[in-house]
């Protein structure tokens, strides 16, 4: 217990912060893809089928960094399983915050027994942010930027 709260403290505060958001969005998205219908959030993540693209400044970046890296830190901790579109929304709630344009992709795929698997992942112009591995064998149903 010690260990984590020192190497909490250890970190830099700027990433700490993120660190902290992080946390929140991903308890936030948590509750609201395993209870709230789709369609009642959706307007939460942007407008759908409205891509942005859009060049990253060397900070913006580092943010973007800095969030990934919270998310597969959290991962580790949290005592439930972070499931691709909690992942992404936190992520994009996150960035957000520091005005940061990404647009979160919602795709499916059909598995070997014939039922559809879905997969979630956000970019932030070129920067995949979540959900890389795998993204390109599914098929891109919509998205929100």
């Amino acid at each position: 217990m010690f260990k984590l709260l020192r190497k909490y403290y250890s970190i830099e505060k700027t990433e700490r912060k993120i660190l902290n958001r992080t946390f929140i969005w991903l308890i936030y998205a948590f509750i609201l893809v395993r209870i709230v219908p789709l369609r009642w959030f959706s307007h939460l993540l942007g407008d759908f089928n409205n891509e942005i693209h859009c060049d990253l400044s060397v900070n913006e970046i580092n943010l973007i960094s800095f969030t990934k890296k919270n998310i597969r830190r959290l991962k580790k901790r949290i005592p439930w399983k972070v499931k691709c579109f909690e992942e992404a929304i936190a992520a994009k709630k996150v960035l957000e915050k520091y005005k940061i344009n990404s647009t979160l992709y919602l795709g499916v795929n059909k598995s070997v027994k014939n039922s559809l698997i879905a997969h979630a992942w956000l970019k932030s112009g070129d920067v995949f942010i979540t959900g890389e591995k795998g993204h390109k064998q599914y098929a891109i149903t919509g998205f929100y930027s």
